[in-house]
């Protein structure tokens, strides 16, 4: 036989008789409207040889203002001692509302049943709260004892598993129906209740410490910005947001914990939201906690890891630091005619000899753990720039950081949240550090920023740094292209370089109708002149998957005779390059800047100031969208 559970509860305050329910040790719940003093007596009928246990009042409903309709009924009770019982279990959310729909059964104390209480059979009328705060219940058979005074503040059990699924919290005689503050709404009212009401996937000591650090954010910090925060942690990951704007950073964050699903990889929206609020707290240290949060969870969640093939240094892109071999003859005096003569027929795409991978997967035998840092103008701020971090592992994005910042404040923010980034990658893999940057940016040298203060070694000369063109990510169009492309890149052996002289072209346009039929790299011969440069947007928009240039250059332009810096660079780029297949290429420049950072002779290393715009979409994927919302 089952012992009938001892947590129910009468609360004596002030001469009012109402019902509460032991949650904890020393926590018992009632409505707001039980205990109008800061005192109360509370009895546990199912326990007789306890003595009544004198409580304190130590929180009210914040929305609660006195009133029958008010939202937050609910008051939370610290018992001046322990009682010794076990406390109530909450029921999982959607119990209540189930089909066959469950018998639930309240304890209360209306006159006459003031000493030991009385139940009353209940049933949940539907799902739809009202005014999102209320759940209605009517009778089990449709007579019998009503849930009237006395009853407030009652636990409503499932009776088949004993577990709490809310609160009565008011009485309607005419209707003969009542009113339940579900445990997703009180918990909602007071966030310590959410350690004990059950969210599949994730575990209580996980909830409390996300819940303490909610708690130390200050609400200026997130003045109107609520709404845009939880929308844009869950929006791509097709959670629907809650209508109109949250009440609280903990009302977006119980949103997320209660209704958002199981958490799942490539679908964490809480890890989303807590990076993205770590951008807008001013503590540096409670940003740096809260991306800690959003790392152990999105490990939590991993996959778990999958064997991998041996495979040598060469087919995962890791190449040795003995000198690239040469150009056969007849390859070097083809491309020394392709420099002098760019504008010629394009040369073909290659045959086809044996069937690619399928459109937008990386090849197998080639392996990057990428870290993107995506930099864009903000259309909040005039001025400001926003910039976000991730990495990329099992075939998502992870968020790691995003911020708001003036131009000066970029590159040591970047650095730092690098740092953070290699927590977040596959260990399996090589790193690669892409920077998608608007195209004014396109020809700064992000690959020379250094990783530390006090220290010179620049990020180039750490991991491989490609750079790819914002404008083209955002572009499906581009996007497919390079797919494509890179289908058939997958499949040369080789890098043979496409350079553009000096000279340029007297029509860009008709340049992007001619790269399109170029499947390889393509190098220039001078930086970009503005950030609408011609010659440098007519390659950017062919689409050239792979394109090179100095970022001191020839100056000559169509005056240059062709045996300038720029064109040095191109021959230089076609001695190392070319012998390489493409998706080798990031780890080969980065051994060029190595080279490049450790030359000491008396001219600059050609490869000094080398620009690097390497895009593979496939390493890069948007977060897809859910095909159903998760929300039930």
């Amino acid at each position: 036989m089952t012992r009938s559970p001892a947590w129910h509860a009468r609360i004596d305050a002030d001469g009012a008789v109402g019902s509460g329910f032991l949650v904890s040790g020393r926590t018992v719940l009632t409505c707001a409207h039980v205990v109008a003093g800061d005192r109360a007596s509370v009895v546990f009928p199912g326990a007789p040889g306890l003595a009544p246990v004198p409580a304190r009042v130590v929180v009210r409903g914040h929305a609660w203002a006195g009133g029958d309709r008010d939202p937050g009924d609910l008051a939370v009770l610290e018992l001046d001692r322990p009682p010794g019982l076990a406390p109530a279990a909450f029921a999982p959310l959607d119990a209540p509302y189930a089909s066959p729909a469950p018998r639930l059964v309240a304890y209360g104390f209306p006159y006459g049943y003031g000493e030991e209480g009385v139940q009353s059979e209940l049933r949940a009328i539907s799902s739809q709260l009202i005014r999102d705060e209320w759940a209605q219940l009517g009778g089990w058979r449709g007579y019998g004892q009503e849930t009237d005074h006395g009853f407030s503040g009652a636990a409503v059990m499932v009776e088949g598993t004993g577990t709490v699924a809310g609160m009565v919290v008011s009485h309607d005689p005419v209707s003969h129906t009542s009113r339940m503050i579900p445990a997703r709404i009180l918990a909602r009212h007071w966030a310590p209740l959410a350690d004990l009401v059950p969210t599949p996937g994730y575990p209580a000591e996980e909830k409390r410490w996300l819940r303490e650090l909610v708690a130390r954010v200050g609400s200026p910090a997130l003045a109107g910005a609520l709404g845009r925060l939880l929308r844009g942690a869950a929006g791509p990951l097709g959670v629907e947001p809650p209508p109109g704007e949250p009440g609280s950073l903990w009302e977006a964050v119980w949103y997320l914990l209660s209704e958002a699903g199981r958490p799942e990889p490539g679908a964490l929206p809480l890890a989303e939201l807590t990076v993205r609020l770590a951008g807008l707290v001013g503590d540096e240290t409670l940003g740096a906690e809260l991306r800690d949060w959003s790392r152990a969870h999105r490990a939590r969640h991993d996959p778990p890891p999958v064997a991998q093939p041996a495979v040598s240094h060469a087919a995962v892109g890791l190449m040795s630091y003995a000198p690239a071999p040469t150009y056969a003859a007849g390859h070097a005096a083809a491309q020394t005619a392709l420099n002098t003569a760019p504008y010629a027929a394009a040369p073909a795409v290659p045959p086809v000899v044996a069937p690619g991978p399928v459109v937008g997967t990386p090849p197998a035998t080639r392996r990057w753990s990428p870290i993107l840092v995506e930099i864009k103008r903000s259309g909040a701020d005039r001025g400001a720039l926003l910039v976000e971090v991730s990495a990329y592992r099992d075939g998502g994005r992870r968020l790691v950081a995003e911020q708001r910042l003036a131009e000066r404040e970029v590159r040591a923010w970047v650095l730092d949240r690098i740092d953070d980034a290699f927590a977040e990658i596959d260990t399996e893999g090589r790193e690669l550090i892409a920077f998608a940057l608007p195209r004014r940016w396109l020809n700064k040298p992000v690959d020379q920023w250094t990783t530390r203060k006090g220290m010179s070694t620049p990020l180039g000369c750490v991991a491989p740094v490609v750079v790819m063109d914002h404008d083209r990510r955002g572009s499906k169009r581009l996007q497919f292209r390079l797919k494509k492309m890179w289908d058939v890149l997958d499949r040369q052996p080789g890098s043979a370089v496409h350079g553009i002289s000096c000279a340029g072209s007297a029509r860009p346009e008709w340049l992007t109708v001619q790269l399109q039929d170029v499947v390889g790299p393509v190098g220039l011969t001078r930086p970009p002149k503005s950030p609408r440069d011609r010659l440098h947007t007519a390659v950017l928009d062919a689409p050239a998957p792979i394109v090179l240039w100095p970022r001191t250059g020839c100056a000559g332009g169509a005056s240059c005779g062709g045996s300038c810096r720029g064109a040095e660079f191109l021959n230089a780029l076609a001695d190392q390059l070319s012998v390489l297949p493409p998706g080798d290429l990031p780890e080969r420049i980065f051994e060029l800047r190595k080279s490049a950072f450790g030359h000491d002779g008396p001219e600059p290393h050609w490869a000094a100031d080398l620009s690097f715009v390497w895009e593979d979409p496939r390493w890069f994927p948007d977060v897809p969208p859910l095909s159903q919302s998760p929300v039930g």
